[in-house]
């Protein structure tokens, strides 16, 4: 994987967002991958890769 850790956010139709922290084992066992978009039932999901927790909060 490119990076050690990524965010995974969903966007709802609704207005909803819902976001978690993936280690790159876990969203390697997803397929996911650095700039990863997908449109599931309802929401479009985003995954972003990051070297550090830290950089995701900035």
């Amino acid at each position: 994987m490119e990076y050690p850790f990524y965010l995974e956010q969903k966007f709802y139709d609704a207005g909803r967002l819902e976001t978690r922290t993936l280690t790159a084992q876990e969203a390697e066992a997803l397929n996911y991958e650095d700039g990863y978009k997908a449109h599931g039932e309802g929401y479009t999901l985003y995954v972003d890769g990051y070297n550090s927790k830290e950089a995701m909060e900035s």
